[in-house]
């Protein structure tokens, strides 16, 4: 990972610094063919996406938010917003991604910034006995089905009293509606990290219905 990224400042959050592949690396320019080659066909861990910035930018601005909590960055890719978390004064930070290498990439960027956080590549999508108390998740809105599954669980979550925060750029348009909106800002797009290409990006509060949805 270090040989592929470079330390970079995400344009919303230059607090923290990442390892990031930016338009100075090789990886940038390489082809599928070439990032297949090397195991980096889909980096999604190599970039810190609009929606992870825009939480981990309420995370700092709002640390009562996460002080002394015990704070879950689910869909975490490199950890922006769980780093962000940690950085604020959580009690326990878990940095969550089904993609082994994102997991190794929060660890990375973690141990970089002298924060302490935790990891796991299990799916927790559907888990109800997490010993959490707020949930981060950044663009995990990305795919429609996806979506669904992922918002039935949040509003179970919030149900159970777990404070429940997402970053979404709108992907999948009307996945996330009916939630109260705590802030838009314009994020970086996708692997920008120079503020070139600006994107509305909401931080959304996740409310409980009044009937639970199935997984």
């Amino acid at each position: 990972m270090r040989a592929v990224t470079v330390l970079a400042r995400p344009w919303l959050v230059p607090e923290l610094e990442l390892f990031l592949v930016t338009h100075d690396c090789e990886l940038w320019r390489a082809s599928l063919d070439d990032a297949s080659a090397q195991g980096l066909a889909e980096p999604y861990w190599a970039f810190a996406w609009p929606g992870g910035q825009v939480l981990a930018r309420w995370v700092l601005d709002h640390p009562e938010l996460v002080r002394g909590k015990r704070v879950l960055d689910f869909g975490c890719g490199g950890g922006v917003a769980g780093l962000a978390a940690a950085r604020a004064g959580a009690r326990e930070v878990l940095c969550a991604d089904v993609d082994p290498l994102a997991v190794a990439a929060a660890d990375l960027n973690a141990e970089h910034a002298g924060l302490r956080v935790t990891t796991t590549a299990d799916d927790l999508v559907g888990r109800a006995d997490l010993p959490i108390d707020v949930v981060l998740a950044g663009d995990v809105a990305y795919e429609p089905e996806l979506a669904r599954r992922v918002r039935a669980w949040l509003e179970r979550l919030v149900a159970r009293g777990v404070e429940v925060l997402v970053g979404d750029p709108g992907r999948v348009p009307g996945a996330l509606d009916g939630f109260d909106v705590l802030d838009e800002r314009l994020a970086p797009f996708d692997g920008d990290v120079r503020g070139l290409t600006l994107w509305p990006t909401r931080v959304l509060r996740v409310r409980a219905p009044t009937a639970l949805p199935a997984l």
